[in-house]
């Protein structure tokens, strides 16, 4: 093996070459923001004007895109990220609120069971007493039996009326008429004969 050529050497000089200096990073960044994949006859010309290999000029440029696309994704995390904090604050702010409604919805079906409670019993209570008051008049009425039409009728058929009574009066005094009317025809028919 030559003494010159120790394979450290040769890996030093390819390191050494493979470093850009800061003036040709600036215009290669500066190619990159107007053309991010540069053909193979521009990469050559940049590479002629830059004192570089075009590979090197190849692998610089798939090392930028490949870093662009990191921060893109960076980028892209960081505002999920802050989406994904402002939802999960959201969501436990709706789920304390879903559960003070829970809450409050079970105090007004426990309230509205009492006051319904209450309520069926005072009307239970009311029906009762009204039951008994039903009884109670139902008892009296049956116990005082109203006159029919038909008993009153029965009553004025048995018992005789004035105008019955007047008639009687009349026919009576007819009958008597008569028979006084016959005993004096009777008589002045004797006494004719005594007479004649």
């Amino acid at each position: 093996m030559d003494p010159g050529t120790h394979p450290l050497s040769s890996i030093q000089k390819n390191a050494y070459k493979r470093r850009f200096t800061d003036e040709q990073i600036k215009f290669l960044e500066f190619m990159f923001e107007s053309e991010s994949r540069p053909e193979s006859r521009v990469k050559q010309q940049l590479a002629s004007e830059l004192g570089l290999e075009p590979r090197q000029v190849a692998i610089w440029f798939q090392n930028r895109r490949a870093r662009l696309k990191t921060k893109q994704i960076e980028k892209e995390y960081s505002i999920l990220k802050a989406s994904y904090d402002v939802l999960a604050s959201s969501f436990e702010s709706l789920k304390r609120e879903k559960q003070s409604l829970i809450i409050q919805l079970q105090k007004l079906k426990n309230r509205h069971v009492k006051q319904h409670g209450s309520r069926n019993c005072g009307n239970q209570l009311r029906g009762s007493r009204d039951g008994r008051f039903e009884n109670k008049d139902t008892g009296s009425e049956s116990k005082e039996k109203p006159s029919s039409p038909l008993d009153g009728n029965e009553n004025e058929e048995n018992r005789p009326s004035s105008d019955n009574n007047s008639r009687n009066t009349v026919n009576m005094r007819e009958e008597i008429d008569i028979l006084n009317h016959t005993e004096q025809t009777d008589n002045s028919s004797q006494w004719w004969e005594f007479w004649s």
